[in-house]
């Protein structure tokens, strides 16, 4: 359900947003709020649309390869949309509705952030991520859900969560929930470390093991969700993106008869960005592990007590 005033000015609007949209201190049930909020909440804006030319915005952005989050609230249309960006490109966006009663994802729900972007009185949230947190973070979209023994605690299963993705060296997300299924805390896994916790009380803590174990151990009753990003390198992120502008996967036949540049990357004003170095020598570094298992016939093996299922990613699950 969506809570919206008409003379709900400006500035309660954008409290709103930085808040990250929580209706109950300290947890969240929304699919939106597990999308990462900023880790410094003094270095980025909150705009209102008629002041921005918002699709110069995400040509720029996608040009500029940058990794960062948007996050749309249209107080007209009602709705809520949060878009998650690696390298210029959407690699996972939902969007809600009052009207529709549902959440969209992927294209769909792109198209329509944009559409109501578009808006004058829409509100805009744009704050620039870590890579590694949004790889893992990936994992709530495309990831495929971690599934354990049903007769494990809540705790072996975050424990179990943790070192299944370590070991795995693949990049995940673990979402503990309370007893009422609302979301209490998140832990971000990439190259077999933990990158980040983030709590829906204390916002962005301590990154460790301990720091998720201690807010499960506060929620008797609570419990885990695991989702692991089945990707090895950047070619096949790319695979599972999207277009933020819709410009560079347009085919030749969809600008026929339009004036257009030579090629799309002009279009998207290619710039030459510095490789994150750190980013790409651990993908670098997790082919050279696979292929050197490959060729000695060993792999990660999951767990006895654990499976990966296929389709079952938390946001999607929080969306029903």
């Amino acid at each position: 359900m969506f809570a919206w005033k008409e003379k709900r000015d400006t500035r309660t609007k954008i409290a709103k947003i930085l808040s990250g949209h929580e209706e109950t201190p300290g947890v969240n049930r929304r699919a939106i709020g597990l999308v990462p909020v900023p880790q410094n909440r003094e270095v980025h804006d909150v705009n209102q649309s008629n002041g921005l030319k918002h699709q110069q915005l995400l040509v720029s952005i996608e040009g500029n390869h940058q990794t960062c989050c948007l996050r749309v609230i249209s107080p007209f249309h009602k709705s809520r949309a949060a878009i998650m960006v690696f390298r210029g490109r959407v690699i996972g966006c939902l969007y809600g509705n009052k009207r529709l009663g549902h959440q969209l994802f992927g294209a769909e729900a792109l198209e329509r952030a944009v559409a109501d972007l578009g808006h004058p009185d829409s509100l805009l949230d744009a704050y620039m991520l870590p890579e590694d947190l949004v790889l893992a973070a990936g994992a709530l979209f495309h990831g495929n859900s971690l599934m354990f023994a049903p007769d494990l605690t809540a705790e072996q299963t975050f424990e179990s969560s943790c070192e299944m993705l370590m070991r795995s060296n693949m990049p995940g997300c673990i979402v503990v929930n309370n007893h009422q299924d609302m979301a209490v805390c998140m832990v971000y896994i990439f190259g077999g470390h933990i990158v980040g916790v983030y709590s829906f009380q204390d916002g962005w803590v301590e990154t460790s093991f301990e720091s998720g174990l201690k807010y499960l151990a506060q929620n008797r009753g609570g419990k885990v969700m695991a989702s692991m990003l089945p990707c090895h390198n950047v070619e096949e992120v790319m695979q599972l993106s999207i277009s933020l502008s819709g410009l560079a996967d347009r085919s030749a036949e969809q600008f026929e008869g339009l004036e257009r540049p030579k090629s799309i990357d002009e279009l998207l004003m290619d710039c030459s960005v510095p490789e994150n170095e750190t980013l790409r020598n651990a993908l670098l570094s997790k082919d050279d592990n696979r292929r050197a298992q490959s060729n000695s016939g060993s792999h990660n093996m999951v767990p006895d007590n654990a499976m990966v299922a296929v389709g079952l990613s938390p946001v999607h699950m929080y969306a029903r």
